[in-house]
């Protein structure tokens, strides 16, 4: 069910992925095809901006995904660049020292849920 996404999760995802540290963003090779494949021409770097403004976004909403096997807290939430609604999965391990990105692709299941 789709609700708001903690603060704090938002502001330390944001923070990682501002930061710009490679050690501290995993991809998934998935992640990474879809977002190559969607905009060829972007860098890396636009994709995690677009989702750190995405996070830093007034009352955004999401759903939190419980069935990750990573430890950490996940959710799947929308995110806009060049125009075009994505969707994302993200993970914050459990302290807070790094994140996964599974998924950053436009909508599969249509724009209504997540």
């Amino acid at each position: 069910m789709e609700g708001p996404i903690p603060q704090s999760w938002c502001r330390a995802v944001a923070q990682i992925l501002r930061s710009d540290d490679r050690d501290a963003i995993i991809t998934t090779g998935q992640s990474d095809r879809d977002w190559g494949a969607t905009f060829p021409n972007a860098w890396y770097w636009d994709r995690f901006e677009a989702i750190a403004a995405a996070l830093e976004t007034s009352g955004v909403t999401g759903r939190q995904i419980g069935t990750m096997a990573e430890p950490g807290e996940t959710w799947a939430f929308w995110f806009h660049f060049q125009g075009r609604k994505l969707y994302a999965k993200i993970n914050l391990t459990t302290g807070g020292q790094f994140i996964t990105i599974y998924s950053t692709h436009p909508p599969r299941k249509g724009e209504d849920r997540l």
